[in-house]
């Protein structure tokens, strides 16, 4: 059977007030960028991506990266592993990285979406998978607010589709102010619900040793990020002293970040972001790593798509969603 001919490309980009602003380590914002790639094919099907950039003034440069990296497929049978490859070539000048990563993930996903739709069939389902349930918690909030703002939110998060784990964000000035926010979130929650929190890579290595030390014994699911993700090394060495899971893998830039993070055993889990990773066909080539490795995967952002791509990743663990 012919495979369909990449015809058009549409890109639409939006920023769009969040719900719950987000106060971290890394900053404070009120609105989410959204940079949205349509794909349509000859025979009139439309394949759809949406990639999230952080920041709102970039995504211009970004969008103009799709536009170009677009012309390398345009007029060619559809074939989204291909593709990847090919873009991945392509990148290799500019380094595989960064918003070149960024440009190839949106067109990945779109490509991937045209493929399933013409198929007639669900992402997963296409993939070779099959449509069930998938862990999941809310990440819509528990940013670094006061102790009676996160038992507030923490009510609030629960009620959002019957959530019962929750991620809270810690590395405030010292560990008390840590260790009151956890006991406000945990307040809310039943004593068998997972509590996971993320550090945002606010700490230094010296200071996570003594943080995570003071916040071992909380029964935490997992310290996600608490230093710079790029220290591998001192990852390895955080693992060794600790024994709550440290997981990293959100700033992975492609499978290359995966790949050296994983020999040098960094993390007792990985957490890939379709954007960052490079669409779906990085996501595939990441879990079959974590596979090998026998570590569990979780997904960072993207619930719609990774909620599908979870149910072909063998070591599949929790999903973010964040509305």
């Amino acid at each position: 059977m012919r495979q369909p001919i990449v015809s058009a490309i549409n890109i639409v980009s939006i920023d769009l007030p969040l719900q719950r602003p987000i106060v971290s380590s890394v900053g404070h914002y009120t609105k989410w960028p959204f940079i949205i790639t349509e794909i349509t094919l000859d025979n009139g099907v439309v394949g759809n991506s949406y990639i999230c950039p952080y920041l709102v003034n970039y995504t211009r440069p970004i969008a103009s990266m799709i536009r170009e990296l677009f012309k390398i497929f345009e007029n060619k049978p559809l074939a989204p592993s291909d593709f990847y490859e090919t873009g991945m070539r392509q990148l290799s000048l500019l380094g595989r990285s960064g918003i070149a990563m960024y440009a190839l993930a949106a067109l990945d996903i779109a490509f991937w979406d045209a493929s399933a739709k013409n198929a007639d069939l669900p992402l997963c389902e296409h993939l070779g998978g099959t449509i069930a349930e998938v862990k999941a918690y809310n990440s819509g909030g528990l940013w670094l607010l006061t102790p009676e703002q996160l038992a507030v939110e923490a009510q609030e998060l629960r009620k959002e589709g019957d959530f019962s784990s929750l991620k809270i964000r810690l590395g405030r000035k010292t560990l008390d102010q840590d260790l009151r926010a956890i006991e406000a979130v945990r307040g809310q929650m039943s004593s068998d619900d997972d509590l996971l929190c993320d550090f945002n890579q606010v700490l230094s290595f010296t200071e996570a040793i003594r943080r995570l030390h003071g916040l071992d014994d909380q029964g935490l699911y997992w310290f996600e990020e608490p230093i710079p993700y790029y220290e591998f090394r001192n990852y390895a060495e955080l693992r060794q002293r600790i024994s709550t899971p440290l997981i990293l893998g959100e700033n992975f830039h492609g499978i290359d970040h995966a790949t050296l993070s994983l020999e040098l055993g960094s993390g007792d889990a990985i957490m890939p972001d379709l954007m960052r990773i490079g669409g779906i066909s990085g996501w595939l080539k990441t879990a079959a790593l974590a596979e090998a490795y026998k570590k569990p995967l979780s997904s960072h952002l993207y619930h719609e798509v990774s909620a599908h791509l979870m149910r072909v990743t063998p070591t599949a663990d929790y999903l973010e969603w964040m509305n």
